[in-house]
């Protein structure tokens, strides 16, 4: 991975630190203030709390691409994985199950942890499941949960064609069977 401060991944940290975790942070700091007003009526400063806790969490997300861009780290992708899933599955009820490891390139780390974000956001957003298992092998990631995708159709997703994309641009491939979710990673180039 090129870390170097010209970089693609090194720019677009900059761009991501300067402008949306700085603009994210402001409307925080904005919303505190409102919450903190003494004549708001108590259920709407419940609501702006819970939109609070939302943006708090949205900042950490940021937080944790600039760093997957920025990092050189040995933190293993099984650990990156475990990392997004605690942080994206915070304040909801949804428990999940991570099995294996895949050994795959450092460059390749980000745009998979890219792939399985969207998962775990669809997961959040349109499944209504409570179990998300992921199993990993250096031939392919499995995703699935206990929910079911009733307002996704593959060919209106713009998160699963995302993913296809990314996919496709590593040497990989997106199956899909209801809520199942095959990642086949490239296969591996021995020197």
């Amino acid at each position: 991975m090129n870390s170097s401060p010209n970089s693609d991944r090194s720019r677009l940290a900059r761009e991501l630190h300067d402008g949306l975790a700085q603009e994210l942070a402001a409307i925080g700091y904005k919303l505190d203030s409102v919450i903190g007003k003494e004549n708001l009526e108590q259920t709407a400063r419940n609501d702006l709390r819970k939109l609070r806790s939302t943006i708090t969490a949205l900042i950490e997300q940021v937080r944790n691409e600039i760093y997957e861009l920025r990092s050189n780290s040995n933190r293993s992708f099984a650990e990156a994985i475990r990392s997004q899933l605690e942080t994206l599955l915070s304040g909801t009820e949804i428990s999940f199950t991570l099995q294996g490891e895949c050994d795959i390139s450092k460059d390749d780390h980000y745009e998979l942890i890219r792939c399985i974000r969207e998962l775990i956001l669809n997961s959040i957003s349109h499944s209504n499941c409570m179990n998300i298992q992921i199993s990993l092998s250096d031939k392919s990631i499995i995703y699935s949960d206990d929910g079911q995708f009733h307002d996704l159709p593959t060919n209106l997703s713009f998160g699963l064609i995302g993913i296809s994309e990314r996919l496709t641009r590593l040497g990989g491939q997106l199956n899909r069977e209801a809520s199942k979710f095959t990642l086949k990673l490239p296969a591996r180039q021995y020197e």
